[in-house]
């Protein structure tokens, strides 16, 4: 039976302190914190809604005695899960939750651990990668051995050569897929997209026999997990039970990102009795792409606890963010007292090189000396990748903005690189990831190399992430391990050498010699491959992230990315510029997001953007964007797309208007 505490005054003051300083004084928040059956929390920005999780935890571990059931805590991301355990190491008593035989994970993990992997140990199966981009280059790899496949990408001077590849690239399994125990499979059902050739035709034939291939080798897509859990619920119907006596409280954390099947699946085992089902999210912050998955979204019900309040920014901010609650109408309270520059700054193409300057002299005139160090300064887009222009000029990434940026994409042919392994890494380091993500990729690029090399496992086995310090060529020199993982920190994660060819091919002989490796008896043509020196433009071997991710203006760093990048971010300052929203070619799949919401957000008109998936996916982006900041918040528009009535609306309300069209003052 899940217990909690008597919230008294004191206790609620205690439990304050312990996570430092903070207050639980408002009805809703304590609402949720004595709730043990399944509810739902509408959360808006900045609310403290990670706060209040960890206080349920801390409030939980006073009455927790089980030792065989546990609560779960399902995010979407690995930095929601990484949030929520931070928080829970730095509270003496909640931090019990780490352990067995609680679970603190992402969705994907939980469906992995819980459901997927006794299912393919039951089959017999083997698991050596679930990863996308992973499962891409290996597919369009084995797809030149299927003859079928092979001719339709050659067809027509290669007219189908794209969609074919996107295909292989992209084949999951179907929840209908058979499949028999204790045999690899021989052929798999695969998912259809659209227009994909069915099973009866040359092609689709070949798709399902190169799925098949791909599964016999371990390597899946995350969206197999799916598929495969579906299949266990089904063929052990009292699976659900067991995960249910196991977990009788599930707190799902960030209830919005969770979509479709995988959604599904977490209702179908928690949403019908056996156990407390608390979503916990923001529907107005709801991401995900594709207006034919809205009704498969988290929708909270009707009597869903509210977090209104806000401690991230003041009224002004919070007023104009609630305009924008397009998917679920809140009205947003913001801190009282705190102070705010909301600024609209207009564009032409000729001043669009004005736009990041203007925004540091917003910053600096609002803080003379700015919060830090380092001050955490942002401007991000909708569409923040290169694309190739056409028709009309139009501010449709942020790279028209600043055109050195460059998002952190590579084609998935480039995703098994050892390279483009040690570029992620380096990335993921500089941008604070956790290092036992960096040492993940680090091993499964070692994997992959000592693979080619022709190197095995004890007793002639496959090497695999699981077993990769346990082979011969560890166990047999126990140094070795140190010095590759010291070549990895000083040369990728404290150097450059993944970002300078001469450097590069130092790093490579480097790491032969630590492995202590003599002429290659594997495959030599694909090791040459694997081993090829990534060149990505924009990238420098002095600074191979300030380049694409940081921009120095004026003595202040602005950090540039996508809306996306910065969600789930507690910034100082942002900046919101003008993009493209693109779905598709026809002009109803397409919109410039700006130009779209500012007369609704500013009052001049009322528009319903549920009916457009451009619109709408406008709407939400300029929330999610808006809410970031404490202080700063600053839109960019071209000065073509806003009329008179909206300027004298923004001044009206408290908006400081720049024209960068007009020359500036001499």
């Amino acid at each position: 039976m899940i217990r909690i505490p008597e919230l008294t005054p004191e206790l609620l003051d205690e439990l304050g302190k312990s996570l430092g300083g903070c207050t639980f004084d408002d009805e809703n928040q304590i609402r949720f914190l004595r709730t043990v059956d399944s509810c739902e929390v509408q959360a808006a920005p900045g609310n403290g809604k990670t706060t209040l999780l960890i206080a349920k935890l801390a409030l939980l571990s006073r009455t927790w005695t089980s030792r065989v059931q546990g609560v779960c805590v399902i995010s979407h991301t690995n930095a929601a899960r990484d949030e929520v355990e931070k928080a829970l190491l730095g509270h003496a008593a909640a931090s019990v939750f780490l352990g067995y035989p609680h679970f603190i994970g992402t969705v994907t993990a939980f469906l992995h651990q819980y459901l997927a992997m006794p299912y393919l140990r039951g089959l017999g199966w083997s698991v050596e990668r679930i990863d996308d981009d992973a499962f891409a280059a290996a597919a369009k790899r084995a797809m030149r051995g299927k003859a079928s496949l092979v001719k339709r990408t050659k067809q027509r001077k290669g007219m189908f050569a794209r969609q074919t590849e996107t295909w292989a690239s992209n084949l999951e399994l179907a929840d209908d897929f058979t499949c028999m125990a204790g045999q690899p499979p021989d052929r798999l059902k695969v998912r259809a997209l659209r227009g994909q050739h069915g099973p009866s035709t040359d092609c689709g034939s070949d798709l399902e026999s190169l799925k098949t291939e791909l599964v016999n080798q371990g390597i899946y897509r995350f969206g197999d997990l799916v598929a495969l859990a579906k299949k266990a619920l089904d063929l052990s119907p009292n699976l659900a039970d067991r995960v249910r006596r196991r977990f009788p409280l599930v707190l799902l954390d960030e209830a919005q990102d969770t979509s479709g099947s995988q959604l599904k699946i977490l209702n179908t085992l928690f949403g019908n009795g056996g156990a407390a089902y608390q979503r916990l999210g923001d529907r107005n912050q709801t991401l995900y792409e594709g207006f034919a998955e809205e009704d498969t979204l988290w929708a909270p019900a009707a009597a869903v606890i509210p977090l209104n309040r806000t401690r991230r920014f003041g009224s002004e901010i919070a007023a104009f963010a609630s305009s924008l609650t397009t998917r679920h109408r809140q009205q947003i309270q913001g801190e009282p007292g705190l102070p705010c520059r909301r600024t609209l700054l207009l564009f032409d193409q000729a001043s669009i090189d004005r736009v990041h300057p203007a925004y540091v002299e917003e910053i600096q005139t609002h803080w003379p000396n700015p919060p830090g160090p380092p001050a955490a300064l942002w401007a991000v887009a909708s569409r923040h990748s290169s694309y190739r222009p056409r028709g009309a000029w139009l501010p449709k990434s942020l790279v028209d903005y600043y055109p050195s940026y460059r998002a952190d994409s590579s084609s998935s042919a480039q995703a098994e690189t050892l390279c483009r392994m040690m570029q992620k890494a380096s990335l993921l380091h500089a941008g604070g990831g956790q290092p036992r993500a960096s040492l993940a990729f680090a091993e499964s690029a070692l994997v992959r190399y000592l693979r080619l090399y022709g190197c095995t496992a004890e007793n002639g086995g496959r090497i695999h992430n699981a077993n990769l310090w346990r082979i011969p060529l560890f166990s047999e020199d126990r140094c070795r391990s140190l010095a590759v993982r010291r070549l990895f920190r000083d040369s990728i994660l404290m150097g450059t050498s993944a970002w300078a060819k001469n450097e590069w091919e130092s790093f490579c002989e480097r790491l032969k010699t630590c492995l202590g490796l003599g002429d290659a008896s594997g495959d030599k043509d694909a090791l040459k491959l694997f081993l090829e020196f990534e060149d990505r433009e924009a990238m420098t071997a002095s600074t191979p992230t300030q380049s694409a991710k940081l921009a120095q203006i004026d003595g202040l760093s602005v950090h540039l990315g996508s809306i996306h990048s910065v969600k789930g971010r507690t910034v100082d300052a942002v900046l919101l510029v003008e993009s493209e929203i693109w779905k598709g070619n026809k002009t109803e799949d397409k919109c410039m997001d700006l130009e779209t919401i500012l007369p609704h957000a500013f009052g001049i008109e009322e528009c319903d953007f549920s009916g457009n998936d451009a619109h709408l996916t406008a709407a939400t982006n300029a929330f999610v964007g808006v809410t970031r900041g404490r202080q700063v918040l600053a839109l960019a528009v071209r000065r073509s797309a806003v009329s008179v009535q909206l300027l004298a609306a923004a001044r009206d309300q408290g908006w400081i208007v720049r024209d960068l069209t007009l020359a500036p003052a001499s």
